[in-house]
């Protein structure tokens, strides 16, 4: 059924911006995603893949929660919510964030005590979430914040993006989080995002990091 904001544009991806680099880093984590759901399907089979699994889970963690999430809590939607007060769709999001953290802790607890059906169960409900979530802010919330951001407020959000990545984060910290999702892409047969060079130039744009 069509949306009421499919007249809006869609994300533009060939220019550096507030959404675009938040759904360049979206690429990364639909990827991660896809070798998440190969992992569950082989623990669902009786053989965890502890090691990937638990590395999935540190890239979740820290580019796709703390970092990707934190710029969309910390950054972005506080912006879109001064200007429209009470705006329900960062509340939506912010929600299916925490969400997304019950889901992260149950995958870490399942591993930690072996139970290899309990890790699937977790991890495609994560999935499941995060590939709904990723579509609803894609689809919806970025096509509207790209029209509510003058290009003074959009690089404001991009200089208080790279506060982020350099002082929160730490230099290094997304390009190795790059590296981990490429590994495991590559284990699981997936398409690295960071292969196509528009998507490559947006998740470097405030990190000032280039892949090995």
């Amino acid at each position: 059924m069509p949306s009421c904001h499919d007249h809006l544009p869609p994300v533009d991806l060939d220019r550096v911006s507030a959404v675009s680099i938040l759904s360049g880093e979206h690429r990364v984590i639909l990827q991660l995603l896809t070798a998440i759901e190969a992992m569950a399907a082989s623990a669902a089979a009786g053989h965890l893949p502890a090691a990937d699994a638990r590395d999935a889970i540190e890239v979740l963690r820290t580019f796709a929660d703390r970092c990707h999430h934190g710029k969309e809590e910390e950054i972005l939607f506080p912006a879109l919510e001064a200007m429209v007060p009470g705006f329900g769709p960062t509340q939506v999001m912010r929600a299916e964030h925490v969400d997304g953290r019950a889901l992260i802790a149950a995958m870490s607890a399942a591993l930690a005590a072996g139970d290899a059906a309990a890790y699937a169960r977790a991890a495609l409900d994560y999935v499941d979430l995060l590939r709904s979530h990723i579509a609803k802010e894609d689809d919806i919330l970025f096509r509207i914040a790209q029209q509510m951001l003058s290009p003074a407020e959009d690089e404001a959000l991009l200089d208080a993006y790279r506060r982020v990545e350099h002082d929160d984060m730490g230099d290094g910290t997304h390009v190795r989080m790059l590296g981990i999702a490429d590994r495991l892409a590559a284990t699981y047969g997936v398409a690295r995002a960071s292969d196509d060079p528009r998507i490559m130039s947006l998740l470097t744009a405030v990190c000032g990091c280039a892949r090995a």
